[in-house]
């Protein structure tokens, strides 16, 4: 095996904050800011192009936000909400989230909501022990204008988040560069 690119080295890296946040569904935060090419997606109509991952991740676009439902191990169902977007309000029990599209979310802040904070320098991460680790951040932390990623819980007309994480995902490599996808030559 060669020698691992730069770029190589940052999806692994955005790779390994995705396992750190999968606590309570924050993963689905991190997944929800990829590209995703779900048939089950009301705005998004799949291309062979598109299923067949040839395109550029800039080209296919990425989710900002959405809703789904997921099966529980009981075999009862729950809805999920992931964003990313900019808080345009925050107090002690909520936060308001709107993304770039004008879409507006109220998520309710409880004693079960984890609050992360994304370093700018990603060399925080690293725990000794070969797998990053987000710092904890309380609601104080976040401030109207962060950008973050919030999933939570919706029951009726009430989200409550699991999970905000406040700052910027590294990005991956740069269009024709890194991984390319499966069955592409």
């Amino acid at each position: 095996m060669g020698t691992i690119t730069p770029g190589f080295r940052k999806v692994l890296l955005a790779g390994g904050i995705a396992v750190a946040l999968t606590g309570g569904g924050a993963a689905a935060v991190w997944a929800g800011t990829q590209p995703s090419p779900s048939p089950s997606s009301t705005t998004a109509s799949p291309s062979p192009s598109a299923s067949a991952d040839t395109k550029p991740a800039e080209a296919r676009g990425k989710a900002i936000h959405g809703e789904h439902v997921v099966k529980q191990q009981d075999g009862s169902y729950r809805t999920v909400v992931t964003q990313t977007g900019t808080i345009e309000a925050v107090s002690d029990s909520e936060v308001t989230v709107k993304s770039e599209d004008g879409f507006t979310q109220r998520y309710a802040i409880n004693a079960e909501t984890r609050i992360a904070k994304i370093p700018t320098d990603l060399s925080q991460l690293r725990n000794g022990k070969g797998k990053p680790t987000l710092p904890s951040a309380t609601v104080a932390d976040l401030k109207t204008g962060d950008t973050v990623h919030a999933s939570g819980v919706k029951d009726g007309n009430t989200v409550t988040a699991t999970r905000i994480v406040s700052g910027e995902l590294p990005a991956g490599p740069k269009a024709g560069h890194g991984h390319r996808g499966h069955g592409s030559a």
